[in-house]
């Protein structure tokens, strides 16, 4: 550990990834059958209410709670922060981008199906994010009037190249 920080006092430049999680969680599709398809919808605090009317005139509300990690968005960049890593094989290029990754949170809070659902246009970028993401600890599930459900999510994943002189 005391070898690792000498090495990293004695760095020139530093390579950092920026992590952004901009508009953190967009739902994708919700599983169990709900649709969100029709009716009026607000945000009350963390839910989402959605209120529906048929045309009978009877009046129906759904409360949504989208999957959230540990106490929301801080905590996702502080992992993100903490566990990307800038693609070695890049650096001379100083490339950067965003990946989106797609990933099912499950009724369990277990993350599965993750992909890339929108490229960085760098396969070293996608590839690390994506990584990332499967290493997620389990995250607390979404919910639909308090059961909790599987949900698809995504997480953009920004890859900026920073130089940075250390100072003695």
């Amino acid at each position: 550990m005391h070898a690792e920080k000498i090495d990293f006092l004695n760095m020139k430049k530093l390579a950092f990834v920026i992590s952004s999680a901009v508009a953190v969680m967009l739902c994708m599709n919700v599983q169990n059958g709900f649709s969100q398809n029709a009716g009026e919808t607000k945000c009350d605090g963390e839910d989402m209410v959605i209120q529906k009317t048929n045309s009978k005139g009877d009046t129906s509300k759904t409360t949504l709670r989208v999957p959230e990690f540990d106490d929301g968005i801080s905590d996702v960049y502080a992992y993100l922060d903490e566990h990307v890593k800038y693609p070695e094989s890049l650096e001379g290029q100083r490339a950067e981008g965003t990946c989106t990754v797609q990933f099912l949170v499950g009724a369990d809070g277990s993350i599965s199906q993750v992909s890339v659902a929108r490229t960085s246009g760098y396969k070293e970028m996608d590839e690390e994010a994506v990584r990332v993401v499967k290493e997620f600890p389990n995250w607390k599930p979404a919910q639909i009037d308090g059961k909790a459900v599987a949900m698809k999510t995504q997480l953009p994943v920004r890859f900026e190249y920073v130089e940075q002189d250390i100072d003695d």
